[in-house]
């Protein structure tokens, strides 16, 4: 038990040291993806504190964290790049649909009230701590009472479920 608390800890001094900075590497890397920038971040936290819970000793815990976020960063980028140059066969691409066009006058209050309506209610508070009040992950730990890490990972998993609900609710067709 002991020893769980000094994992917190020892992440929570990490992650009051390093996370602007590292953040903002992140988003200067990431170039026109910088969008990305938090997950490249909160993953590398997620990593950090799963090899302490592993009984690994982070000697430079600062260059970890860069190191590991880099990884993090060219893989990103790798991934969409890929996406963006990747070739369709020709008998292929006849039958794949075309991306939706949202025309000039898309209501994105409206969508995004169908979308967090969608959510379930932990979901909902913590898309509004996050996304509507803008909250740091700091600060919606200390609210929930857990730890930046655990907010890190909740928020990477609302993101998922929002994308995933944008595509099984065919929300553009």
């Amino acid at each position: 038990m002991d020893e769980k608390l000094n994992i917190e800890q020892f992440i929570n001094d990490c992650y009051e040291k390093y996370y602007q900075s590292l953040h903002k590497y992140c988003r200067v890397r990431l170039g026109e993806f910088s969008e990305h920038a938090e997950d490249c971040v909160q993953d590398a936290f997620v990593i950090l504190q799963r090899k302490l819970a592993e009984g690994e000793t982070i000697e430079q815990p600062r260059a970890f964290l860069y190191r590991t976020a880099d990884n993090f960063v060219k893989r990103t980028t790798e991934q969409y790049i890929k996406e963006r140059t990747r070739t369709v066969d020709l008998d292929t691409a006849e039958n794949t649909p075309a991306p939706p066009i949202i025309s000039d006058d898309f209501d994105y209050d409206a969508f995004a009230q169908i979308l967090i309506s969608a959510l379930a209610g932990s979901e909902q508070e913590l898309y509004i701590l996050k996304y509507v009040q803008r909250k740091s992950l700091k600060e919606i730990a200390e609210m929930l009472g857990i730890q930046p890490t655990a907010v890190a990972k909740r928020v990477s998993r609302l993101r998922q479920r929002i994308k995933d609900l944008i595509y099984e609710q065919n929300f553009f067709e």
